[in-house]
This record gives C-alpha cells, structure tokens and sequence, in this order.
C-alpha cells in the first residue's frame, strides 16, 4: 500500500462523477504491485531542442503482468468483491537508473566501485544513475549508502590534501 486515492483522483482519472467517485474511493484500499524493470539497452536519456528526452523501454512487463493477476486472485480470495488494476504508464517513470552505470570495466560502465568516473577522475557522480536497476523499491537508501561510501574514499584519497 503506496497511499490513498482520493475521489478527485479517481474521477480524472475515470468516467465516475466525482461524487461517486468520491463514495469507491472513501470504501477501496489501494494496493501497488510493484516488479523490476531489468536493465534494458534500448532505453535512452538524449537532449533534443536543448530539453532531456527519457525514453525507457519496459524490460519486464509480462511477469509484471502474471503479478498482476496473480494479485487479484488473492484479493477475491481474501473477500474483495470488486478489483479493478491500472498501469502506471511511461508519463509515469519513477526512480531511474543505469544511465551511468558503476562497474568495473570502462568498456560498459561510466564509474567505478566508488562512484569515480573512469574518465575524469576528479568527477564523482552519487545518484540513482549509477545503480543498474532500483529492485522495484525507491534507492534512496542505497544512494545515501553510495554517498557516504563515496565522501569517505574523497576524504581518505589524494582529493582531501
């Protein structure tokens, strides 16, 4: 459970008045099934016109599916009477990566092991970018992780004389 739709929400987002959508919504519980989206190649962050152009490809979407259905049988199992899903759609991208990705070999990552860009060593780049993928889960945790580990090898390396 991510939050709580309201009936504004509901009804912008269906053919229900917002009186009645605002009846479903004070009776529902909202539930998110969240799965990965794998690292996929094809999707791209490019600047066109001078703006940032995301284009990221859905790399999982039939297991995402199945957990879908799989979902929805349970809740009729658990006594739900009405479950109705909706996909979040690529207007709705959350918690991008791997568009610089950290690994070892120059070849297929932008950073090191600690953030380091293999190509100018005096830059450190510390946000989800570097993580090849979030695990379906916000990374703010692991990017905090990923900073303090970062500042620490600044601060102990030839950076902090």
């Amino acid at each position: 459970m991510l939050g709580k739709i309201t009936g504004t929400i509901l009804a912008a987002n269906s053919n229900l008045t917002e009186r009645l959508a605002g009846m479903v919504a004070a009776r529902s519980f909202d539930f998110y099934a969240m799965s990965e989206d794998l690292p996929n190649p094809e999707s791209r962050v490019t600047l066109k016109d001078g703006k940032i152009v995301l284009d990221w490809r859905r790399s999982n979407w039939i297991a995402h599916e199945q957990l879908v259905v799989e979902l929805k049988k349970a809740l009729r199992r658990a006594g739900f009477p009405i479950v109705l899903s909706r996909a979040f759609d690529r207007r709705t991208p959350s918690h991008q990566c791997g568009t610089a990705r950290m690994g070892s070999d120059p070849k297929t990552s932008v950073v090191d092991t600690f953030c380091r860009s293999h190509d100018h060593k005096n830059l450190f780049i510390v946000d989800a970018s570097v993580l090849p993928t979030s695990a379906a889960v916000n990374p703010a945790l692991t990017i905090a992780a990923l900073a303090l580990r970062a500042g620490r090898h600044i601060a102990l390396s030839e950076f902090s004389a």
